[in-house]
């Protein structure tokens, strides 16, 4: 089936996915958001269950809220303005996890990610919907708007809050929110021009100086879409709103557009590093509106984009535009305004110099790649030298991407969690102990020896005395997806070495007579058998205990094996190649 045909399905599917979940929801009542449910981030760490009837609170505003723009039925209508009146109800329109009631005692006016999102969305069913709600719907969503969102940004002296010169998604989502509501609800006039001229210069000074020159989102893949998906809604908006000022224009913000076609590969499988997901569905109509903006733009196959129902937090922003801008992309291309949907690249090489990744892609859907850095990124794991490897759909040596976001996760012990610490990537782990967090630790040197070979120089990511190099080299062989892995480590004395990966498939290990050790990952499509020299001591295998971004218990397979020294230096060769699986 041809691409843009995908793309019509999708569509159609999408409509329809909204009709069945509002008739779905027509009669049941919204849950409540308790005060008890609230607390037990604070006193547990656990914000799941809160967060899961907050949300299912902007299922209802998000289901509602489009179904009526759709087909403007009565019965949408009343539902809505019943969602609405809740909305406007709740004590606080921030999550919990993001709220610190001992140190602010205006805690219930916190402007967060959701708070933010919780204002757009009503300010834009509020503009799309003027002539159908109800005067008391309107007024209530003018008053609560303003009076949690509008009026204490614009009457506190910039910046006003932590994220309005953050680098991080949190800039784009709470700013374009916030900017695009503005436009929404305040009058015309030089109040709302400097309003948005201020909402311009924390996107474009602060939110944008968070990519380097290649696009890269150093959050991962998930948060460039959180974050950029509303900065391009904002950008828009302020189009519409003033022609003469264009911020998708900017020369950096294209670059930063073809940033998820980089990152998807076969069956779905998109890079995980940082908190991000190996699974990641990606949104059609952001797609569809980079498309129409920039004629080269290229689509992941439209089976995997996410469809209305496919957002745990229900937001706004990307469900509206997943039916409005892939709407309007289908008519532009039926037209011959745009061009017809460009798939993604089977092979070739992203080196990605500012962040320090290489993405290689060879033959019958095999990857490998591989990233430098620091241990003081955005969403960061201590993970300088790591690398993945796929191969038809199988992600065969893993980086776990996120895990549950805790209170613990996002404090000082999340480097003792298994995802985010070294043993939880492909990475030699030196001394015994784990790289650090920290800009200092980092890698001096990430440098392509040709097409398909990598060098990562990476000693100063480890805290370990007498430790002067650490050289990784990576070739990849794209005809047919083999790589070899050299590792060289030179230290003033003997410190132990271990070579280290992780795999969520079965793993068996074969030690030959040749003192060639060989270690076999057991796919479903593809077995990868690792070969390598002799090891200091038995190779092991074990099970570390993860739980993921959906809060599930898995088991991952850790192997790992301590590395022959030969006075102060360290090495080991690592060929890494595909086989059938055994029937």
């Amino acid at each position: 089936m041809k691409m843009l045909d995908k793309i019509k399905n999708y569509a159609e599917h999408y409509e329809n996915e909204v009709r069945d979940i509002s008739n779905q929801l027509r009669d049941e009542m919204m849950p409540e958001l308790s005060r008890e449910l609230f607390d037990e981030y604070e006193i547990t760490g656990n914000r799941l269950r809160y967060e899961e009837g907050y949300f299912k609170r902007r299922e209802f505003l998000s289901t509602f809220g489009l179904a009526s723009v759709i087909w403007h039925k009565k019965e949408d209508i009343e539902k809505l303005e019943y969602v609405i009146k809740e909305i406007c109800s709740e004590e606080c329109w921030a999550l919990s996890a993001h709220v610190k009631r001992l140190e602010n005692p205006n805690w219930r006016m916190t402007i967060d990610l959701t708070a933010s999102e919780t204002g757009h969305t009503l300010a834009h069913l509020y503009t799309l919907l003027k002539d159908e709600l109800s005067e008391e719907i309107k007024e209530c969503i003018r008053k609560e708007v303003f009076r949690r969102i509008l009026t204490p940004f614009m009457s506190a002296k910039a910046p006003a809050y932590w994220w309005e010169d953050a680098t991080n998604n949190w800039n784009a989502v709470c700013c374009g929110n916030i900017g695009s509501t503005a436009i929404y609800l305040l009058e015309d006039g030089p109040e709302k021009d400097a309003f948005l001229e201020r909402i311009r210069y924390a996107i474009e000074i602060y939110y944008l100086a968070g990519f380097g020159e290649d696009g890269v989102c150093e959050e991962g893949l998930g948060y460039w879409v959180y974050g950029f998906m509303n900065m391009v809604v904002f950008a828009m908006d302020q189009r519409l709103y003033n022609p003469t000022y264009d911020m998708m224009a900017l020369k950096k913000v294209e670059k930063i557009a073809h940033f998820q076609e980089m990152c998807y590969f076969s069956h779905g499988r998109t890079i995980s590093f940082s908190d991000g997901s190996s699974n990641g569905e990606y949104p059609i109509g952001l797609t569809c509106c980079l498309a129409n903006l920039y004629k080269d733009i290229r689509f992941p196959d439209p089976i995997y984009a996410r469809g209305f129902s496919g957002d745990r937090c229900w937001n706004w922003n990307e469900l509206y535009t997943g039916w409005y801008w892939t709407k309007n992309y289908l008519e532009d291309v039926e037209k011959k305004i745009v061009e017809e949907p460009k798939p993604l690249l089977e092979e070739g090489t992203d080196f990605l110099k500012d962040a320090q990744w290489c993405i290689l892609r060879g033959k019958d859907n095999t990857a490998l790649v591989a990233k430098g850095g620091n241990n003081d990124e955005p969403h960061n794991h201590n993970d300088v030298g790591s690398f993945l490897y796929l191969a038809d759909g199988e992600v065969l040596l893993e980086d776990l991407g996120s895990g549950e976001y805790t209170k613990k996760y996002f404090s000082d012990e999340r480097y003792e969690i298994f995802c985010t610490r070294g043993k939880g990537h492909n990475m030699p782990i030196i001394g015994g102990v784990d790289q650090k967090a920290g800009s200092k630790y980092r890698a001096d040197a990430f440098e392509r020896k040709d097409e398909n070979t990598i060098l990562i120089s990476f000693a100063k990511a480890y805290d370990v005395s007498g430790v002067d190099t650490v050289l990784r080299e990576i070739s990849f062989e794209k005809e047919t997806g083999s790589f070899t892995v050299r590792d060289h480590v030179v230290c003033d004395e003997c410190v132990p070495v271990l070579e280290n990966l992780v795999t969520r498939y079965p793993v068996t290990v074969h030690t030959g007579q040749d003192h060639k050790n060989k270690v076999v990952i057991h796919g479903e499509r593809h077995k990868l058998v690792i070969e390598f020299g002799e090891a200091a001591g038995a190779v092991l295998v074990t099970k570390e205990p993860h739980v993921n971004h959906e809060a599930q218990d898995e088991l991952v397979n850790r192997i790992s094996w301590e590395v022959l020294h030969n006075e102060q230096n360290a090495d080991c060769k690592m060929y890494f190649y595909l086989e059938q699986p055994d029937k």
